[in-house]
């Protein structure tokens, strides 16, 4: 066997994303000890230990990491390639992958898709919702072809196409006291019932340093994944969330809520990015709806 025959390295791919031989077997429908036998054959050619095996589940050593880059780098490559032999199809349709917080859902579709969609018939799209560490993972692991993220940790893994400063932003029921004001302290929203985003979202590590500086306790009334459920806590009156201005835009029009700018600094040099996987070479309907995005959708407008 080539030790780095395409079959194997889709099959050792699902296994450094499952961190486990069994899960990566289920997924692919085939029989376990195969890839354990195949992984066992391959670290004895490559010389080198792939895994690193515990009770929990296997872990990619540091030559597991090269060769997942690799194997990355080979599908993404094959993904190009058939890209654009699919340009000179009849009937031709691309799927691109989309991983992208929930704030940016309405953005996304009305400003992003809703035009790409009409000029280009042919493209089809996967869409994945995820908190900021979860889809910078996908785009890494090459499980999403662009992901879109508020504040994200950037790193050499990943590469920016777009950005754009947009504020995290206080917001209020239109009953409050607060809602008659443009911009308010960190201290004064905090004064009231709280909900937000769970620690898998960047929201919550932002507001949370942000009280912590200053000396303020964050105590949060109720914890959620959802951006809609955010939004109803506050049209219904029971009290105040955080989010960038672009995830209520419609609700504040039509007076539903109010959003208000907070006189942070750290607060107010936040940043969305639109993101791609570094050193991938971009399929041609990736790089043309990642533009369309950039272009179009309010979270990248300063």
């Amino acid at each position: 066997m080539d030790a780095l025959e395409t079959k194997f390295l889709r099959e050792f791919l699902a296994v450094a994303h499952e961190g486990s031989i069994r899960r990566a077997a289920d997924r692919l429908n085939v029989v376990p000890s195969a890839i354990s036998r195949k992984i066992a054959e391959a670290e004895a050619r490559l010389g080198v230990t792939l895994f690193e095996r515990s009770s929990k589940g296997v872990a990619l050593t540091e030559a597991g990491e090269l060769l997942r880059e690799h194997a990355q780098h080979m599908r993404d490559e094959q993904t190009y390639l058939l890209d654009q032999i699919g340009h000179f199809r009849d009937g031709r349709s691309q799927i691109v992958r989309i991983a992208t917080g929930e704030g940016f859902a309405a953005d996304l579709m009305e400003n992003g898709l809703l035009g790409l969609t009409r000029a280009h018939p042919e493209l089809r799209f996967v869409i994945d919702h995820a908190g900021t560490d979860e889809l910078q993972r996908k785009v890494i692991e090459g499980e999403s072809d662009i992901g879109i993220a508020y504040n994200p940790l950037m790193t050499e893994a990943t590469r920016s196409l777009a950005h754009s400063r947009q504020s995290l932003c206080a917001i209020v029921p239109r009953n409050s006291p607060l809602a008659e004001r443009t911009s308010v302290s960190l201290a004064e929203v905090l004064e009231h019932p709280v909900a937000m985003l769970n620690a898998g979202y960047a929201i919550r590590h932002l507001v949370g340093q942000a009280a912590a500086d200053r000396g303020l306790a964050l105590r949060v009334q109720v914890e959620t994944a959802s951006i809609p459920l955010l939004i109803r806590y506050v049209c219904a009156g029971v009290g105040v969330s955080f989010l960038p201005r672009f995830s209520a835009t419609s609700q504040a029009e039509r007076g539903d809520l109010a959003v208000l700018d907070i006189e942070e600094t750290s607060l107010q040099q936040v940043s969305t990015h639109l993101m791609v996987r570094a050193r991938r070479r971009l399929p041609r309907s990736v790089s043309l709806v990642a533009r369309h995005l950039a272009e179009n959708m309010l979270a990248f407008r300063n």
